[in-house]
């Protein structure tokens, strides 16, 4: 059911860029070549790419995908690596969840203003933020489940290769 659910994601955010994509080039076309600027396609691909962003960040990139600063924490022995992954999960997690209700907040008022063109009410184009935020912050709360379970350190990157001797992957 996860695999359909990664390919429903994974379909919408295609399509969503899909289609941002074919409105960018449609609009160039017409301006370009046949003089007849659109007054909605800029507005649709400003809406698209706010989504498309927001929906892969909460649904299609894994962690190893963003970019990070990882200089010491390749250099700590399996216990820092577990208690630096125990931190930043806490951290990002707590700030992530800690900002939903406000935000939840600010996109509900935002549903009175509509964009300029479109008419699309500014909650509804900002909503899938509020999944972003949640998604991140459901995340880092597996991620510490696992971390304090039998099995953190296959998180932090250790492979045992027998009860003596343990070695970080590269």
């Amino acid at each position: 059911m996860l695999k359909q659910l990664r390919n429903v994601a994974n379909f919408i955010g295609t399509l969503s860029y899909g289609v941002l994509f074919l409105t960018f080039i449609f609009q160039v076309a017409l301006r370009f070549v046949f003089n007849k600027p659109l007054t909605w396609s800029d507005e649709l691909i400003v809406i698209l790419y706010v989504f498309s962003m927001f929906w892969a960040g909460a649904f299609l990139l894994k962690e190893k995908d963003h970019v990070m600063l990882d200089l010491v924490y390749e250099h700590l022995p399996p216990q820092g690596k577990r208690a630096f992954s125990i931190g930043y999960s806490v951290l990002i997690g707590g700030l992530f969840l800690w900002a939903v209700p406000a935000s939840y907040s600010y996109v509900s008022f935002m549903m009175r203003e509509n964009t300029p063109v479109l008419d699309v009410p500014f909650g509804v184009v900002f909503g899938v933020f509020i999944l972003f935020l949640l998604s991140i912050g459901i995340y880092y709360i597996k991620k510490l489940i696992v971390l304090f379970g039998p099995n953190w350190k296959a998180e932090v990157g250790v492979i045992e290769h027998d009860s003596h001797n343990s070695e970080s992957v590269e």
